[in-house]
């Protein structure tokens, strides 16, 4: 988990693009992370994930708009993140945050960022 957070702070302070390839294997190694753990994440880590995963959201939406050979591929990986990011809110719902604990905690590890 930790490895797949600071390689999101890596890309978000890289002054250049990631290539497809590159986002597309992150992208899959997230989803495999996820299908074999999201259940057993802590708290923090559920928090460092919708992080990671509004990242992969946000890019993935910008990617899809421009005119690529590449651009439904992205828009099918924002829409998946977007499934994972609710289940995740979900589960810290039923843990007993709100979604203003939920903001502020997600804005603290931004600022962190």
């Amino acid at each position: 988990m930790q490895e797949l957070f600071d390689k999101m702070k890596e890309y978000l302070n890289m002054d250049s693009e990631i290539s497809f390839a590159e986002f597309d294997g992150y992208y899959k190694n997230v989803v495999a992370f996820l299908n074999d753990n999201w259940t057993g994440l802590n708290e923090e880590d559920t928090m460092k994930m919708l992080f990671i995963l509004d990242n992969l959201k946000s890019n993935g939406e910008d990617r899809a708009k421009r005119k690529e050979k590449e651009s439904k591929k992205y828009a099918k990986m924002a829409q998946r993140t977007e499934i994972w990011a609710n289940a995740l809110i979900g589960r810290l719902r039923e843990a007993g945050l709100t979604d203003e604990e939920i903001g502020k905690r997600y804005e603290e590890i931004y600022e962190a960022v």
